[in-house]
């Protein structure tokens, strides 16, 4: 009789501990999903994704026959204008065209500038006319000048770049708002798969869920162009916090692997491992 009740405490014991386990599994899982993180993944990816497309803008100026420079693939399905009088390039993706990585993107991209893209104190102002990353509508003042001094590595040029009046709207109409400013380093190689940028700074906004957020980054983010080859498109290391009303998590991309797992930590102690695709991005 004495084994049996052994047995059976030792049995409720052990379902009580997994029932524990579950519930705070589920509840930290619900407590990361009030921070909106497949949302604010997208804002962060779409505009490095805008970051990229004007790097690329901007190095067709130094476009010349037979020269060592090719344009970016980046480019390969959209109508590219210079205006170099007035200096205005145009990246014109038509009523849609998909690109390499199977992003589609439709609308204009449009840079006013001064001076060239690696020149120190250059700078772009890029605007959008019905622009589209997938199924994303992009809106928005990206305002990006060249601060690159010598202590840069020797492949490095660094940007401050300033997002006024960000806007991502996706195809149920929801939508999230951003004010921005970052300081991007991008370090480039002859082969552009092993380029990367790094990101410091921060943003503030309106989530999808109608809430106040703001953004630090915490240690520097790292976006590896080569991992868009696998479709990674978020950073693959870095932390940074996600404050939202008198709430926060600390997101963990890693040690630098072209992957979508991080680990989130809340403010109440919950830690979860979680994939992060960018809503709405393929």
């Amino acid at each position: 009789m004495k084994k049996v009740l052994v047995k059976a405490l030792t049995v409720g014991v052990l379902f009580s501990l997994f029932l524990s386990a579950c519930q705070n599994d589920e509840e930290g899982s619900a407590d990361i999903s009030s921070f909106d993180i497949e949302s604010e993944a997208a804002f962060e990816a779409t505009i490095e994704e805008v970051d990229l497309l004007s790097d690329a803008g901007m190095e067709t100026l130094d476009e010349e026959p037979g020269a060592r420079l090719t344009r970016d693939e980046l480019l390969d399905c959209a109508e590219v204008t210079k205006d170099t009088v007035n200096q205005i390039i145009t990246i014109d993706f038509g009523d849609g065209c998909e690109g390499p990585h199977g992003v589609v993107k439709s609308g204009k991209i449009i840079i006013e500038y001064d001076g060239r893209m690696k020149e120190s104190g250059s700078y772009r102002i890029v605007s959008f006319e019905d622009f589209y990353v997938d199924s994303i509508h992009v809106e928005g003042t990206r305002t990006v000048t060249n601060v690159t001094t010598e202590e840069n590595a020797d492949n490095s040029i660094s940007f401050e770049t300033k997002l006024e009046g960000g806007k991502i709207t996706f195809p149920d109409g929801a939508f999230a708002t951003r004010e921005a400013n970052h300081l991007r380093t991008l370090f480039w190689h002859d082969d552009r798969r092993d380029n990367y940028a790094t990101l410091d700074g921060s943003a503030n906004g309106v989530n999808l869920n109608g809430d106040n957020y703001e953004v630090n980054i915490l240690e520097t983010l790292i976006f590896k162009r080569g991992c868009r080859d696998g479709r990674i498109i978020i950073p693959v290391a870095g932390v940074k916090q996600i404050i939202v009303g008198d709430r926060s998590a600390i997101i963990d991309y890693g040690d630098g692997e072209c992957d979508l797992r991080t680990q989130i930590t809340t403010d109440r102690g919950d830690v979860v491992t979680r994939f992060i695709r960018p809503r709405g991005r393929r």
